[in-house]
């Protein structure tokens, strides 16, 4: 039978063995304190990072918003330069006020250029079933202009001419008179005379352009005559 021999361990073993100990301890804390710094940092850097990247991506929204908005503004400008050229070069009397100087005479009478008004009213308004390329006589004019029609709401009486046009041009005679398909005929003709005064003061020799039909008739000069 062998003897078993033991080892007494010194003051000095102890010593080291809890000193290794302690140090192993301290090297796990140093390493855990470093990781929770590294996780803590990652995670700050992270968020700051988000909210750049939040701040960059709203501020290419708004770019964009404003680049739209810059381009929309600029063609809805280029549009309403280019109808406002449209509009002033077309002497409509709509919306404009009518001429002080005006011819003042009886309602009877009728305007110098009256046979020219004539065939503006037969383009313009003939009664219905009439072609104004039929007539050829002014007696036969005054007959087939539809004088007194307003089933055409935007353009009663015999000349084309709008509510608006109306109420502006309306010799004094006609002041009262609300609708030109309640006026007589004279004081429809003189409208028409002081409307293409008033046009070819304002646009010089192209009073006419006040009516389309102006063209149909043959007139494309400041002399209303010549389309007889």
């Amino acid at each position: 039978m062998t003897t078993r021999k033991t080892t007494k361990s010194t003051p000095e073993d102890i010593a080291i063995a809890f000193a290794f100990t302690e140090y192993s301890a301290h090297r796990q804390r140093i390493e855990g304190d470093r990781r929770k710094r590294d996780r803590e940092l990652a995670t700050s850097v992270g968020i700051e990072i988000g909210i750049q990247r939040e701040a960059d991506r709203r501020k290419r929204r708004e770019a964009r918003i404003w680049d739209r908005g810059f381009i929309v503004g600029v063609i809805v400008a280029l549009a309403c330069i280019l109808i406002g050229l449209y509009s002033a070069s077309l002497a409509q009397g709509a919306s404009r006020p009518a001429p002080h100087a005006g011819a003042s005479t009886s309602a009877q009478a009728y305007p110098p250029h009256w046979r020219t008004w004539l065939r503006i009213g037969m383009c313009e308004q003939p009664k219905r079933g009439i072609s104004w390329h039929d007539v050829k006589t002014d007696k036969q004019r005054l007959r087939s202009i539809a004088w007194k029609q307003n089933y055409n709401h935007s353009f009663p009486g015999g000349l084309g001419f709008t509510r608006q046009n109306w109420t502006d041009f309306r010799p004094h005679s006609a002041r009262n008179i609300e609708l030109m398909s309640d006026a007589s005929i004279a004081q429809q003709l003189w409208a028409a005379e002081r409307l293409w005064r008033w046009a070819e003061r304002t646009y010089p020799t192209n009073g006419h352009t006040a009516w389309v039909c102006s063209y149909v008739i043959g007139w494309t000069t400041a002399d209303p005559d010549d389309a007889l």
